[in-house]
């Protein structure tokens, strides 16, 4: 009986699979798929938004949100400053294994002479904090942290993302 029962659900199993959950009509007799409806994303509407930089940001202290291209390089806190068309950014970690950041790759961090690490400073919770040149928002811009405990330095990427930037404080530039 529970022989009959696991093929009676592998086959029922099988046949949903097969059946698929998508919603979208086959294509046509030539082969090609049906025109997007307005409720679809194509390409060219799901593109990244485009980078934004110091001189289109009024002066200023903002809060943003960072993404990382890695889970174990979780920003929990970040302050841009924008001064003079500059922009520059406060991060907080969620960790203390990092000692410095390189903007940059690890490769690139190698063959420096050190001058342009960052090191962290500990605020007043005791988080370690560094403080970033930021070149655009919107834009993917390379990282290396070097891991206290591991002596090596980790390529990631992070986006300094403009959407927590209020409308008002964008410039027209």
């Amino acid at each position: 009986m529970k022989k009959a029962l696991i093929y009676l659900l592998t086959a029922v199993l099988a046949c949903i699979l097969s059946i698929g959950c998508g919603t979208n009509a086959p294509p046509d007799a030539n082969g090609t798929p049906p025109p997007a409806t307005s409720g679809e994303q194509t390409p060219a509407q799901s593109e990244k938004p485009k980078p934004v930089y110091g001189n289109q940001i009024k002066d200023g202290a903002y809060k943003i949100e960072v993404s990382s291209s890695s889970s174990m390089f979780r920003i929990i806190d970040a302050q841009l400053t924008v001064a003079g068309g500059e922009m520059s950014a406060v991060l907080t970690l969620s960790g203390d294994g990092y000692e410095k950041l390189y903007m940059g790759t690890g490769e690139e961090a190698l063959k420096d002479t050190g001058d342009n690490c960052i090191y962290f400073r500990e605020n007043a919770e005791g988080k370690y904090t560094y403080k970033v040149p930021v070149a655009a928002l919107d834009q993917d811009i390379p990282c290396a942290a070097w891991s206290i405990r591991k002596k090596t330095w980790y390529d990631r990427v992070l986006v300094f993302q403009s959407s927590l930037i209020p409308k008002d404080a964008m410039t027209a530039e």
